[in-house]
């Protein structure tokens, strides 16, 4: 409901600034950059995030000096590296770690604002919808998650797979900065599905959420 409402509130405000002003611009460009992300689970530890490429489109109205409102689509690659351990008889268990490495294609809207016009920085808000895929192998069984020193009561890792296939949705919020044909932009996406729910025929009650940091420069046509 709070993503629902804030897609409203945007909506309403530019509806209100249109009313207000007699020019609207737009633009459509090309992104591509960087991105950094992250697992969060009660099932492990994440040891390392995945550093990514991302590239899409980007379309952009303006509303005024202050408002605009920015379109995105772009494929990316997410995922992150989990602690995980070999277990070993009568011996301690040896610390590893299993790659749940995915791509996903993404939706974006942003809603901009300005708050100087002679310093070309905006800040953004909006959300996001995303389709995940993965190419995990699943005959990896040696590595287990969950309970790290008892083998009777962990995961194996690769049971999780089919958890980065799916969709994602959340908020995300950052600054895009540029006038003219370049833009860097930097955002932070926040997950708020479990990705655990796509799992078939796995006991309740856990959960793996994703969340990145990106950074991306837009090239415009015009």
């Amino acid at each position: 409901m709070h993503i629902k409402a804030i897609f409203v509130a945007l909506l309403l405000a530019f509806s209100a600034a249109t009313t207000a002003t007699a020019q609207i611009y737009h633009k459509l460009g090309f992104t591509f950059g960087s991105n950094y992300s992250s697992l969060s689970s009660d099932l492990f530890t994440t040891s390392a995030g995945r550093l990514g490429f991302a590239a899409g489109c980007s379309f952009v109205v303006g509303i005024n000096d202050h408002l605009e409102l920015n379109q995105e689509i772009a494929f990316v690659q997410r995922g992150a590296s989990a602690k995980a351990v070999y277990f070993m008889p009568e011996e301690s268990a040896d610390i590893r770690a299993y790659d749940y490495n995915y791509n996903s294609f993404e939706a974006a809207i942003f809603a901009g604002f300005q708050p100087s016009k002679t310093f070309p920085v905006k800040i953004q808000a909006g959300g996001y919808f995303g389709t995940h895929a993965h190419n995990l192998n699943r005959n990896n069984r040696d590595l287990f998650v969950g309970d790290y020193n008892d083998i009777n009561n962990a995961t194996p890792a690769a049971d999780l797979n089919d958890a980065f296939s799916g969709v994602d949705f959340g908020p995300a919020v950052g600054l895009t900065a540029g006038d003219g044909r370049f833009r860097a932009n930097i955002r932070y996406y926040q997950g708020v599905r479990n990705l655990y729910n796509n799992l078939d025929f796995v006991p309740t009650g856990h959960n793996i959420r994703t969340s990145s940091l990106r950074l991306t420069l837009t090239y415009f046509l015009k």
